[in-house]
């Protein structure tokens, strides 16, 4: 992970990744606000809701990751994340806050895989297999999410 840092906290780099983080909560608000998810199909709203979630979350994440490492002169690193996901009242929000992002990315995964598919081949004998794939992802998700935050939390080692 240090290997890593080294190449995504260059400034150009860095200021790449705002950009696209910018750009995906921009472009999702638009496409809301155009198209609109009022009287859509149930894929569609779930769709929209974790993209709207996932906007909210990414716009304070990144605040509050920059904070820490401009304002706060605090290391923005695993523990940074996990340190208010284990100290009392914060967990309240926290725990919540991270888990609700994990399950809108794959929620959102899951609604556009189910919507593309649906687009390319619409056919009713398939739609059962596209509803099962849907599934699948949304279970990954579940598994993914609980271990994520089993270690988040220090259950799995001490944070």
């Amino acid at each position: 992970m240090n290997i890593l840092r080294h190449i995504y906290r260059f400034w150009l780099v860095e200021l790449v990744l705002l950009f696209c983080v910018g750009f995906q909560v921009v472009s999702g608000l638009g496409l809301v606000i155009r198209k609109g998810f009022v009287r859509q199909p149930f894929y569609v709203v779930i769709q929209v809701l974790s993209g709207l979630y996932l906007s909210f979350f990414m716009i304070y994440h990144v605040q509050a990751v920059l904070r820490g490492r401009f304002q706060w002169k605090m290391n923005t690193d695993f523990y940074f994340a996990a340190g208010v996901a284990n100290h009392y009242p914060e967990k309240l929000f926290f725990i919540p806050y991270y888990t609700l992002s994990l399950v809108a990315v794959f929620a959102h995964i899951a609604a556009v895989h189910y919507i593309k598919r649906m687009e390319q081949q619409p056919e009713e004998p398939l739609q059962r297999r596209y509803k099962n794939e849907t599934l699948a992802i949304c279970i990954a998700g579940g598994v993914v999410t609980f271990l994520i935050m089993i270690a988040f939390t220090g259950v799995l080692y001490k944070i």
